[in-house]
């Protein structure tokens, strides 16, 4: 019962942190440490009362996903909050609930969180696509008149064709559908590239003011004073010092770039997960 009860606060925890990630672009850090906090508690207590390594998978997954984070935030993939909430999330289920296993038959062939991360990239792929689609809509951009400006290589064309003709005359079923899927991908890929271009320059760079400024915000240019760089643009995103040293040398405004609100595919992702296990099947 205590699984069941441990999936109603994530699902909770994910909700306001889905409508908090909308209004605000930001995630609590109340959440996320209150998460692990609950995590850890409820797992030591699993592990006292039923002897078992409740402890040891929570401390493993707290591990890998704190690698994991670091490596996406520092990339500049996700923000602060997306990466702590993710830690936090797996920490409280290093595991599938096996409770669950009452009420869905999910495929679980790989570990649990390998298996929430291959779902959270399909699910996040789909729902940028359709965010970025909202976006172009809210801000009147022109997609075919803005597309005209990149030109796409004849290459991307033309050999995607080829392999259309290579497997009309193969007769392998399997060979067949792997060189279908491979002239897909060549063909949509730079397609893709210059769609999410188009979102990321015109609907996410926004000039704003340094008092509106919040940490983890990312600053798409140097800053300097007196010939000095005091801000880099490489940075993973503003801390406190940072603003407050903006303020103090009264730099008005910066050009930052925004994110897409993404936790809501967290949510979605790990309900699929927890409901069907492995999209993929495998």
């Amino acid at each position: 019962m205590i699984e069941v009860f441990l999936l109603v606060i994530a699902l909770i925890w994910l909700i306001f942190a889905s409508v908090s990630d909308f209004k605000t672009r930001e995630v609590p850090d109340w959440l996320s440490y209150s998460l692990i906090a609950i995590g850890f508690s409820s797992a030591l207590l699993k592990s006292i009362v039923f002897k078992d390594l409740s402890v040891f998978y929570s401390v493993f997954a707290f591990g890998i996903m704190f690698l994991v984070s670091l490596l996406l935030y520092y990339t500049k993939q996700w923000g602060g909050g997306d990466v702590k909430l993710l830690i936090g999330l797996f920490t409280l289920f290093p595991i599938y609930p096996l409770e669950l296993l009452k009420y869905f038959n999910p495929n679980l062939q790989l570990p649990f969180i390998l298996i929430f991360l291959i779902n959270l990239a399909i699910i996040g792929a789909i729902y940028s696509l359709f965010y970025g689609g909202y976006l172009l809509i809210k801000n009147k951009i022109n997609l075919v008149s803005e597309t005209k400006k990149y030109k796409m290589h004849k290459s991307f064309v033309y050999f995607p064709l080829l392999l259309l003709l290579i497997s009309i005359i193969v007769q392998d079923v399997i060979i067949k559908l792997l060189l279908l899927s491979l002239g897909f991908i060549i063909l949509v890929t730079p397609i893709l590239f210059i769609y999410i271009k188009i979102i990321e320059n015109k609907c996410m760079f926004k000039k704003i003011n340094v008092n509106s400024l919040t940490e983890g915000d990312w600053i798409t240019h140097n800053i300097y004073y007196k010939g000095k760089l005091i801000y880099n643009k490489n940075s993973p995103g503003v801390v406190k010092k940072d603003i407050d040293l903006l303020k103090k040398i009264k730099i008005r405004y910066v050009i930052v770039k925004e994110g897409i609100p993404f936790i809501p595919s967290f949510l979605i992702a790990f309900i699929i997960t927890i409901i069907f296990g492995n999209l993929l099947r495998i």
